[in-house]
């Protein structure tokens, strides 16, 4: 295994984070130490590319997933605060670990451009008409974990969600004659008195979540009554079909309300995340590769509630995914003290070195 390599590559990807769709600097960096270190077919498909290991046309295909964009800070610039210069620099890494040996299969080696907005994977699905591909696995890293302990989970690995912007279209007025206008803050505020029924766990399979992101109407004068206003909310759920109906009743709802008010109403989406569902048919398979490298398995108690654009995969082909612990006291996901641990290069390096092979 390259683990030293893996940890050089990712001290390098991670002085050049780039954003979401921009991840040119990353992708060739990528490319570059693949055509140096490894003797794979590289395809570039533009934003993203994948890495070819063939060995013949009849021969089972795997696909090993890694993302490689960055998230945004505080300050609006990317920084490397989710780990995705780590996954790139194992999968690369693993890639070139495999030059000259035979495995009896095809693997695929997939570096994904734009998870972060959930843009990425729909567009990288295209690999599917391309080549045979029976099974996709990919990773995360995990702090609160123990270090290098491998997550399996049943079904949902991690959250549907989407972002929802619901728009309050009224008219201002002069605020001393606030009878002359429509004020959208009325069926804002009624909007917010319906939450607990949005959200009654007994009209629901699983978990959903409902968390308010940014409220605004009018603006500082205090001579204008507010003419508009715009509600957003971040939507979640355990599974696809919750967050389905979840965001409907909060379209129609907030509509309703509007219409009473005689406020004019849109609503639109962005940042849409399927369910990240694992295959049960594959959970045994990365069980037992586990258990070949010497690593620890756990059963987090619930789907992690953050999500994943990988499964969008699942659509296409079997997908498994999986977490790896980075210690627990490690700095969350998207933190500003978030840092990567080397013991997840290493753990992932041994678990899907040994995936490989089976």
């Amino acid at each position: 295994m390259n683990t030293a390599q893996a940890i050089l590559l990712q001290k390098k990807l991670h002085e050049i984070p780039e954003a979401s769709g921009c991840e040119v600097r990353t992708k060739q960096t990528l490319i570059d130490y693949l055509k140096s270190e490894s003797d794979l077919e590289i395809i570039d498909c533009g934003k993203w590319f994948y890495a070819a290991h063939r060995e013949g046309a009849g021969l089972p295909g795997i696909a090993l997933r890694a993302d490689m964009d960055a998230v945004t800070g505080a300050d609006g610039r990317p920084y490397h605060g989710c780990g995705h210069d780590g996954h790139s620099s194992v999968m690369a890494a693993l890639a070139a670990s495999i030059r000259g040996q035979t495995l009896g299969r095809n693997l695929f080696f997939l570096f994904q451009h734009a998870e972060e907005t959930g843009a990425g994977a729909a567009e990288c699905c295209s690999i599917f008409d391309r080549e045979k591909i029976g099974a996709i696995y990919g990773f995360h890293n995990c702090p609160d974990f123990p270090e290098g302990a491998v997550l399996l989970l049943h079904d949902t690995f991690a959250c549907a969600s989407r972002g929802a912007m619901l728009r309050f279209e009224g008219s201002q007025t002069h605020a001393a004659y606030p009878e002359n206008g429509r004020n959208p803050v009325f069926p804002m505020a009624a909007f917010f008195s319906r939450w607990q029924a949005l959200t009654d766990p007994s009209l629901y399979g699983g978990m959903v979540l409902a968390t308010p992101v940014c409220v605004t109407a009018g603006s500082r004068s205090f001579g204008v009554a507010a003419g508009s206003g715009e509600i957003d909310l971040t939507l979640r759920a355990w599974h696809d079909g919750d967050l389905k109906r979840l965001a409907a009743l909060v379209r129609i709802t907030a509509q309703q309300l509007a219409m009473q008010a005689g406020i004019g109403f849109s609503y639109e989406e962005q940042d849409v995340f399927p369910a990240t569902v694992n295959d049960p048919a594959l959970y045994e398979t990365v069980e037992r590769a586990a258990a070949l490298a010497g690593l620890r398995c756990i059963t987090p108690g619930e789907p992690f509630r953050w999500s994943e654009d990988f499964g969008c995969y699942g659509a296409r082909c079997p997908a498994f995914f999986c977490g790896i612990g980075a210690g627990e006291d490690a700095p969350g996901l998207h933190t500003p003290d978030y840092r990567w641990s080397e013991a997840v290069t290493d753990a992932a390096l041994r678990l899907f070195s040994a995936l490989i092979r089976i």
